[in-house]
């Protein structure tokens, strides 16, 4: 059957009729094999993929190619098992543009493929190329610290790459590495505000956000920009200057000032406040926008609650939007759900919060993608503590739902009477969320609240299998981090079974 299937390559010309939705016949067949979860089956994947790869006909490496990805994202050992294959297809600059996503999302595991990057991600820097554009967003995750200095050489015509390392993500940091050459670049850029164009002043700002206090050459040009983009300057600012020395944190709060005097707006006052402490100018902030409408009302709820008790002054004000709440649609049932939170966290009064927490479980029953409305509802709700035992019926018929239960568990644990819930079934509902990928994260914050005693002999086999598995847990979402966002469950799930084993016979 191995050799067959190589017969037919390439053999996209030749989908199913049996299955009209399917038609890339290798990426099928790779993708079938691997579902199997045996090891045969797996290893026979891998190899049409390798001689795919090898071919020496462009079309069926770029078959291939497709398949190859498919594999990366159902395996966790697909990765590692494929890319010096995958360098070894990269013949010509097509075929490197071609797989610069998927190394990209490979991260660091591509590492043998960075020097196949660097060449196009490096060339003509001074020029538009959106080849080279590619390759560099891709060595961005693969290897931040190489593609630093071309990011900076091409800064400005570059805007996947920016994109890339702006919002930078990997399990050792969250932020792109620092660079003092890339520093210089970014500053050259924001000196030249009226050449800004698209996402790029929130790119360079979160850029330099990400690097903090080493950034602290960059205040001139954050204070000349704050006029000009108050949002992204101002979230900046403060991560820059908060460990500064007096004189240059001073510099910020003054600009901050100025700005927040002459223009209002919630990003400067929110800066202020967190570089100097004064509540005043957030406050009357935050009030208009609560007064506003529906349209800011989320965010500023979300920001009275992280000050608390001081936002005393705006309790008329939440009341008075949770009293206009209106409407069974996700964003309305979110912004209640935000403003019951505030006002929980502002004056730790229960009684009109558990009511409006309440009227968002029955609204949501009447919209059939509320089901995340629900889980940001069940997570205010554990805020409360014994004091949300009223919402117990609401959480309880919200449980067999696998989006639902990890949030519904984290809310009966903190809520409810210890004994009347069977902790076991409730780290059951937990372990299928997980399993199902519904909700894995929350699955494990489920998980840590119930504690060891929570768990079966049968559960921790089941978080054992959720973690050594070679099948990936997490399949959807956003394409450029399920597999990131799958290698840190596998490591967090390990964690968690470990913890929840039983002490081995002495």
């Amino acid at each position: 059957m191995h050799s067959t299937m190589l017969s037919l390559l390439p053999a996209d010309s030749l989908p199913s009729d049996l299955d009209p939705e399917r038609d890339e016949p290798l990426t099928a067949v790779v993708e079938a094999l691997l579902n199997r979860g045996r090891h045969m089956e797996r290893k026979a994947a891998f190899a049409l993929v390798d001689a795919a790869l090898h071919d020496a006909r462009a079309e069926v490496r770029a078959e291939g190619l497709r398949a190859a990805d498919r594999a990366c994202m159902l395996s966790r050992s697909a990765p590692r098992r494929l890319v010096w294959n995958l360098r070894a297809a990269a013949v010509d600059e097509e075929s490197v543009v071609a797989m610069s996503s998927l190394l990209g999302r490979l991260g660091s595991v591509a590492a043998p493929a960075a020097d196949i990057l660097a060449p196009l991600a490096g060339r003509h820097p001074g020029h538009d190329d959106d080849h080279a554009d590619r390759a560099l967003a891709a060595l961005v995750r693969v290897a931040p610290a190489q593609s630093a200095p071309l990011l900076a050489a091409g800064l400005g015509r570059r805007p996947r790459a920016l994109d890339a390392a702006s919002g930078f993500r990997s399990p050792e940091d969250s932020a792109f590495p620092y660079s003092g050459e890339l520093l210089d670049a970014v500053r050259n850029r924001l000196a030249q505000l009226e050449t800004l164009s698209g996402n790029e002043a929130r790119q360079l700002t979160n850029l330099l956000a990400g690097w903090g206090a080493e950034a602290a050459q960059a205040l001139p040009e954050l204070c000349a920009a704050l006029p000009y983009f108050p949002g992204p300057a101002a979230h900046a600012l403060a991560a820059v200057a908060a460990d500064c020395a007096p004189g240059d944190r001073a510099r910020a709060v003054t600009s901050l000032r100025v700005v927040t005097a002459e223009q209002g707006g919630l990003p400067a006052a929110k800066a202020l406040h967190d570089l100097d402490g004064d509540v005043a100018p957030l406050l009357r902030c935050l009030e208009q926008d609560l007064r506003r409408g529906p349209g800011p009302l989320r965010e500023a709820a979300t920001m009275a609650a992280a000050l608390g008790s001081r936002a005393a002054v705006l309790v008329p004000a939440l009341r008075e939007a949770l009293d206009a709440a209106d409407g069974d649609t996700t964003p309305a049932l979110d912004t209640d759900t935000a403003l019951a939170e505030a006002l929980w966290r502002v004056t730790g009064d229960a009684e009109g919060v558990v009511a409006a927490l309440d009227s968002v479980f029955a609204r949501a029953e009447q919209n059939p993608w509320s089901r995340w409305a629900v889980v940001r509802a069940a997570r205010t709700t554990a805020l409360l503590g014994p004091a949300g035992r009223p919402l117990v019926a609401r959480l309880e018929a919200a449980l067999d739902n696998p989006v639902q239960a990890p949030a519904v568990v984290l809310a009966l644990t903190a809520v409810a009477e210890p004994s009347s819930q069977d902790r076991s079934v409730l780290a059951d509902a937990a372990l299928r969320s997980a399993e199902q990928d519904a909700d894995p994260a929350g699955a494990c914050d489920a998980l840590e609240a119930l504690g060891p005693g929570a768990l079966t002999g049968d559960h921790v086999r089941r978080l054992v299998a959720l973690a050594d598995s070679d099948a990936r847990v997490i399949r959807s979402g956003v394409d450029d981090r399920i597999i990131r966002q799958d290698e840190a469950l596998r490591i967090r799930v390990r964690t968690l079974s470990t913890a929840h084993a039983a002490p081995a016979a002495p």
